[in-house]
């Protein structure tokens, strides 16, 4: 997995047009009616102690749950020096996979970190722990602010009807819209077949 990183102050000017996780978590507490808070910190407020808590485990997720143009990333996998096993050999998978999309070998295995197949090479497509926000589409950072609002919901607010609410929210209008927007750029790395991908980058 990729080194968590959280921006715990506002000093530094972001790109514009960039979504910073502050403020993502600020708009998530906006939704409970909550005041913003100045820094993401394991020290600060309570609001700004559940946000450092809940931020990346909600955003991993997230980038779980579809075929994200901008988390797509292709690999190449090279099998460990052991001898073969019932399933094949064992191909690590990159630190930073979260989901395995698609793998170049007819039959194939996964065990714990590891692709089993009889080739000593394959290829990977993957979703990557992507923690850049600057990559992330306005309807997913809105689908990311409403998950993390059902987490905070409780802990802040006591309110087992807004969670409820916000819950609805997030599986009937926000998730699918961000989903359906990201399915249907057509240029975008989910919505080529594999050997597409691997024709584009001259490995096939």
């Amino acid at each position: 997995m990729s080194t968590d990183t959280i921006i715990t102050n506002t000093a530094a000017t972001p790109p514009t047009g960039v979504c910073l996780p502050l403020d993502i978590c600020n708009l998530a507490l906006a939704k409970l009616g909550e005041s913003p808070i100045p820094a993401i910190s394991p020290d600060g407020t309570p609001a700004s102690r559940l946000c450092h808590m809940h931020y990346h485990p909600v955003r991993r997720e997230i980038l779980c749950t579809h075929r994200w143009s901008f988390a797509t990333e292709l690999a190449t996998l090279t099998s460990r020096d052991e001898p073969d096993c019932e399933t094949g050999k064992p191909h690590p998978l990159p630190s930073d996979c979260l989901r395995v999309l698609e793998v170049s070998s007819p039959r194939w295995t996964l065990r714990g970190r590891c692709i089993y197949c009889s080739a000593d090479k394959v290829q990977l497509l993957y979703i990557r722990d992507e923690e850049d926000t600057s990559l992330y589409e306005p309807l997913f950072i809105e689908a990311f602010a409403t998950r993390l609002a059902c987490k905070l919901c409780i802990p802040l607010t006591s309110s087992t009807t807004a969670r409820e609410a916000l819950t609805r929210e997030y599986h009937r209008i926000a998730l699918p819209q961000a989903t359906h927007f990201n399915a249907v750029q057509r240029a975008s790395n989910d919505s080529l077949p594999l050997h597409r991908q691997f024709n584009k980058h001259g490995i096939l």
